[in-house]
């Protein structure tokens, strides 16, 4: 297939093209190589899209909303207003849109589902907490392997390793699904007890979910299994 990833080179994004590019043609968009979703020339046909680029993060979106709404909303409504109609759309969105009034990450990813709903082709993939060997750095994954955590919170999270993850949105390529779907474990772990018993617990986060948990009773019809289990994985590290 010729597939076009935006976001190529971001964390999700660089694995899933080395994980495509042996069996497919592969165009990659990505801010840091100057292609702005919002301005670049969208004349190229595509069998598939997988729109990855945007902005992420909870507190960053509190400092600057304006980047979020630019980025995310903006970005993807132009994407789709030019391929929606014809071309098939597997999209980034996130576990947070479930809850859209807690922060403007929230609420951009919500309305990037909205814009989604108008075309058939769409499918937003609601990602889960993601981890990996080489985790995002000064995440808390990042802080918890390299022992630079300072606290916890008491949240609760679905965490699903990159490998999964890249499965599932393989199995979601050859599907027909539209709207929104989970893309999880289908396990919430409390985020405190991933970390060192003396570890301070910070409980003042309001604009974050409390717990998610992914249903993936969809993705389990298509034949998804996670292989990784969070705690198993942290077990390896020690």
């Amino acid at each position: 297939m010729h597939i076009l990833i935006t976001g190529h080179r971001g964390y999700i994004g660089s694995a899933l093209v080395e994980r495509l590019r042996k069996n497919n043609s592969i165009v990659g968009y990505d801010l840091v190589d100057g292609h702005d979703i919002n301005t670049i020339p969208l004349k190229e046909k595509f069998n598939l899209i997988i729109h990855l680029a945007g902005m992420s993060g909870v507190r960053e979106s509190i400092k600057d909303p304006q980047k979020y709404w630019i980025n995310n909303v903006e970005a993807t409504k132009r994407l789709f207003s030019v391929h929606g109609p014809d071309t098939r759309i597997l999209y980034a969105s996130s576990s947070s849109a479930a809850e859209p009034d807690l922060n403007p990450y929230a609420a951009s990813k919500f309305c990037m589902e909205m814009t989604g709903g108008r075309y058939r082709s769409t499918l937003g993939m609601r990602f889960h907490t993601v981890y990996s060997d080489t985790p995002r750095k000064d995440m808390f994954l990042d802080k918890l392997l390299n022992n630079k955590l300072e606290y916890v919170t008491n949240h609760s999270r679905d965490f699903i390793h990159m490998e999964d993850l890249l499965d599932a949105i393989e199995l979601l390529m050859k599907s027909q699904y539209g709207g929104t779907i989970d893309v999880g474990t289908g396990v919430s772990v409390p985020v405190s007890t991933l970390a060192p018993v003396d570890t301070p617990i910070k409980l003042d986060a309001a604009n974050e979910r409390m717990q998610t948990c992914a249903n993936i009773k969809k993705l389990e019809q298509l034949g998804f299994k996670p292989k990784y289990d969070i705690v198993k994985f942290l077990d390896k590290k020690k």
